[in-house]
């Protein structure tokens, strides 16, 4: 493809909240293939390149034969693995096909906007190679598909207004650019492909504000009884104002404005009589605000306020979180100069059935899981996350290592970085930057350490820097600020804590314990990262406590970030066709591993209350849970015509006692990792009988501290239903909001006689919307070796099992505003797109020789149900995850909190 330079395409930051931003993802025609449809187990294509001037860009063209999508959408998603079409492996040996994607959208601009107005379309993102036409001439080539990008409208010559329709056309090459090849994907894991973030339609006066940055240096304290306070702050801004006119010179005052979480106005200022020549930009950084005991921006209390810019009568607001950072290289991260311990995940951007489309409240869910096992940090890894994403760490109280995608002295890649930056500075979420991983850290590509550390600075003075590597006291390490390692071990973390004692230290990824959810039988991981066919174990505890530990448990390191905190598409442990990894500790569909409980015994339960990095207080219970499940030996192959079983707990507590049929198996001390080893209790000769067993939780002297207990199945009686998000329980709030795009998790489990989940069960499940505005994304059930299609109404169950993703249709939440713009701007579509309806949504799911099952799912027009006011809602607050294995502990605040 061409790379064009144009004045119409421009690099985009962050999406200020401004008075006139609509959502462009609806009404988007799709196709695969250069020139046609592709058969789904064709090869990926050698010639990918459309041409100047495509049919596909031209106003005229019929897509009669090309679907309707809405963004996000992932273009590679929906087709089931394919071996004939991949006998690489396909996108980090996810086995799904990379073919090239084509996207068109017809539009209106309001009549009035003419003459008047600087208008624009901005893509979150688009993975990877995109080109852009708009009414068939060629604007722009954007080649990283991590950053945003800016598509400028009211320059173009053949833009229409009023009755006169405009289309946009992009074509994404998922495989073209660094390190991207037909055969392996531009990733060694699952990186999607097309249109995968939201667009919008941007409308501003010329005269506005270009980009807005706010920075704050309070004066912190810790009083008497170890709480920080600030004293003074001095709030700080850069603002960005554009004159777009070409032919006149804009005179305005900048108005500053401070509002407290409440949206009371607390503070003031002007910067008056700004003159700005035609075309002119100006920035303008040496205006502050003082502030008199602001609220600190704390893991339990995400505290915001919100500064609005005004410039005639354009307008930009910005979220601000007041808090101070801190990296030592004896005593590790302090947040507002309180010793904070990050406890955090690396993840990826995927997720079961959707791909890389994930919707928000599905991004809420999978930090709500972070913080239900003691999660306080995450990793993007290995690229900048999505925005929303971003807004949702900032309203839970999350830390966020942001990341970049390609690193080397590069041009290129420096402006990358550059655009990161840049897009998510405000974020008070973000305590470090990272410039690469691993072997893209190392050998020649460390020479971009200075380009990228100079250019980071020059953009933001207030976070340091690190790099994920393998090594240590050479040029990067002695770049950047913090020295951040990659699965190393204790005594390499020594070594460089030795040799650079001023250097702070970071274990920026850790920890690939694989297993895979629910598996009894097969191979136990070890080691980190086994390569192996042979079905990983439940049980790893052995793994984690060792390679956890290993920088947990020191006084210097700054945190711990495991890889991973959900299974993702690609990379897979063996090189069979397994479409996933097994690294996380909730499955590719969210559903929760056993690991998961062991990281709440370790990271949450086992972390005293008084400790400022604690996601919510716990005060002081207990928990416990079985990791196998109680089923005959002679269910497996491999452990037919055993007698005995193996059985492991986890707790929190010093004891766990295991009974089977109220028969004692003995009571095994517990302790936590950082104490030793033995974070997990271990039977290795249970007596297998048909009925229960029970694990009780004991303190030292005796006394019962929680229950919990696991049951031989009988058949098959019955399908549930039930919601994971929304939900209470996992902190994704009680509705839907009616937006057009958000999307409930639901859950299909079979059953038996006595409700308890079928642990073998594998029934193919369908789901059918019953009456509601809702449609089915697709479903999936988590199993790494599970090649059905993802974009399907059915899916078979992993043990007892099975995901359906359920989006609304209706944007009855949306304000009258936008409402009315989303008309103008789509015309004629506009009523085949969307609807008002308010209704509840009722699934039904079924399943062969059992009776139909339905679950309403109830949906809301408030704007309190919106899933960043369900974030916001939700700081400081517990989840649980785990709610089958909560047992019978005393009654505590933190129960009922979560029940």
């Amino acid at each position: 493809l061409i790379c064009i330079s144009s004045t119409s395409a421009e690099a985009s930051t962050s999406l200020l909240s401004r008075n006139d931003v609509y959502p462009f993802s609806f009404g988007w025609k799709h196709r695969n293939g250069l020139t046609d449809w592709v058969d789904p187990e064709d090869l990926p294509p050698k010639d990918v390149d459309p041409g100047i001037s495509p049919p596909e860009a031209q106003r005229n063209y019929v897509t009669k034969s090309w679907i309707n999508v809405q963004l996000p959408h992932d273009g590679l998603i929906a087709t089931s693995p394919s071996r004939k079409a991949c006998p690489d492996g396909c996108s980090g040996n996810s086995f799904l096909p990379r073919h090239v994607l084509w996207y068109r959208k017809e539009f209106l601009l309001h009549e009035a906007w003419e003459d008047s107005s600087t208008i624009w379309l901005h893509f979150e993102g688009s993975f990877r190679n995109t080109t852009v036409w708009i009414n068939g001439e060629l604007i722009t080539n954007h080649v990283c598909g991590y950053t945003p990008f800016k598509v400028r409208l009211d320059n173009l010559s053949s833009i229409g207004y009023g009755t006169s329709s405009n289309v946009v056309t992009v074509f994404v090459d998922p495989d073209n650019g660094d390190y991207g090849s037909t055969s392996t994907g531009s990733g060694w894991w699952y990186e999607g492909g097309g249109l995968y973030r939201n667009a919008y339609l941007v409308r501003t006066n010329h005269l506005h504000v270009e980009e807005l940055f706010v920075h704050s240096s309070p004066n912190v304290q810790i009083l008497h009884d170890n709480s920080p306070v600030a004293l003074s702050t001095t709030l700080h801004f850069m603002i960005q104002i554009a004159n777009n006119d070409k032919h006149h010179k804009r005179s305005c005052d900048v108005l500053v404005t401070v509002f407290d979480a409440d949206g009371i106005q607390i503070a003031q200022t002007t910067i008056p009589k700004v003159e700005l020549d035609p075309l002119e930009e100006r920035i303008m950084s040496n205006d502050s605000i003082q502030l008199d005991k602001a609220v600190l921006w704390t893991a339990l209390n995400p505290y915001l306020y919100t500064i609005r810019v005004t410039v005639g009568e354009d307008s930009v607001s910005v979220t601000h979180g007041i808090r101070t950072i801190r990296y030592d290289a004896n005593e590790g991260f302090f947040l507002n100069q309180q010793p904070f311990r990050v406890r955090g995940f690396c993840d990826h951007d995927s997720f079961g059935v959707v791909g890389m489309a994930i919707p928000d409240r599905i991004n809420l869910f999978r930090a709500q899981a972070s913080r239900s096992v003691g999660g306080n940090g995450r990793r993007a890894s290995h690229n900048p996350p999505d925005p929303t994403l971003l807004h949702i760490f900032d309203r839970l109280g999350i830390v966020v290592m942001d990341e970049n995608r390609l690193f080397d002295n590069n041009t290129n890649y420096v402006e990358n970085m550059g655009t990161l930056v840049k897009r998510d500075r405000n974020h008070p979420s973000i305590v470090i930057w990272s410039f690469c991983n691993e072997a893209g850290c190392e050998g020649s590509h460390e020479t971009g350490g200075p380009s990228f550390q100079k250019l980071v600075q020059s953009l933001d003075g207030t976070r340091p820097t690190l790099a994920n590597m393998f090594t240590f006291n050479d040029l990067l390490s002695n770049t950047v600020d913090v020295q951040g390692f990659s699965h190393q071990s204790r005594e390499k973390l020594d070594d460089c804590h030795e040799a650079m004692p001023q250097k702070p230290i970071f274990m920026s990824e850790c920890c690939s314990c694989n297993t895979m959810r629910d598996e009894d039988v097969g191979c136990e991981t070890l080691k980190d990262n086994p390569k192996t066919d042979c079905n990983q174990i439940s049980f790893n505890a052995r793994c984690l406590e060792e390679h956890v530990n290993a920088s947990d448990g020191t006084a210097y390191s700054s945190g711990t970030m495991i890889w991973t905190l959900f299974d993702y598409y690609g990379e897979p442990p063996s090189a069979g066709l397994t479409v996933s990894s097994t690294y996380g500790q909730f499955d590719l569909c969210g559903f929760p591993k056993s690991a998961g409980f062991w990281f709440r015994t370790q990271w949450l339960l086992g972390i005293s209350d008084d400790r400022a990095d604690k996601p919510f207080l716990t005060y002081g219970a207990f928990e416990v849970q079985i990791v196998e499940s109680w089923e005959s030996p002679d269910t497996w192959n491999k452990t037919k015509g055993n007698t005995t079983r193996v059985i492991h707990a986890y707790s929190n507590a010093p004891f766990i006692e295991l009974f089977v049929n109220d028969q004692s198996q003995g009571s095994v001390p517990v302790t936590l990792m950082n104490a030793g080893p033995g974070s997990y209790a271990e039977w290795k000769t249970v007596p297998w009988v048909e009925g229960t067993l029970k694990a009780v939780a004991r303190s030292g002297n005796g006394i019962k501290l929680a229950a919990t207990e696991r049951y031989t199945c009988g058949p098959a009686a019955r399908l549930v239903l039930s919601l994971d998000s929304p939900s209470k329980a996992t902190g994704t709030g009680d509705a839907l909001f009616l937006d057009g795009q958000d999307a409930a998790l639901v859950r299909a489990s079979v059953v038996d006689a006595r409700g308890r989940v079928v642990h073998m069960a594998t029934n193919n499940v369908t789901f059918t919307i019953i009456n509601g505005p809702g449609s089915i994304l697709g479903t999936g059930n988590g199993d790494p070796k599970c090649y059905e299609p993802n974009n399907a109404a059915w899916h078979s169950m992993y043990h007892g099992l099975v995901r359906a993703i359920v989006r609304v249709t209706s944007i009855a939440g949306l304000s009258s505003k936008e409402k009315k713009m989303m008309q103008i701007i789509d015309g004629n579509n506009w009523a085949s797109l969307l609807d008002d309806d308010d209704s509840n949504i009722i699934i039904e799911a079924n399943s062969p020789g059992l009776e139909p099952a339905r679950l309403t799912i109830p949906t809301s027009a408030d704007s309190s149900d919106s899933v960043l006011a369900v974030a916001k809602q939700g700081a400081g607050k517990a989840v649980h995850f785990f709610n089958s294995n909560i047992g019978d502990f005393p009654e505590q605040q933190f129960e009922s909190t979560i029940l």
